[in-house]
């Protein structure tokens, strides 16, 4: 059985937000905000991103949503 939490990366945003028509994965869309907020350190990004593996499903989309709506 594939990992729920997982899975809500994978979808597009406009599936887990509903203030978003934008049809990129959310997996994605994180890893573009945290490139262009760590001025293309991959390093930095992956330490970003490594953070959501240890959340559930329902703190993804909080964590996410506060992250993208910001920026």
């Amino acid at each position: 059985m594939a990992d729920e939490k997982f899975e809500t990366l994978d979808l597009p945003m406009s599936e887990v937000f509903s203030w978003s028509e934008d049809k990129t994965p959310l997996r994605d869309a994180l890893w573009n905000h945290y490139m262009d907020t760590s001025n293309k350190n991959i390093l930095e990004t992956l330490k970003h991103l490594k953070a959501y593996e240890s959340m559930s499903s329902d703190e993804v989309k909080l964590e996410a949503e506060k992250v993208l709506q910001e920026a």
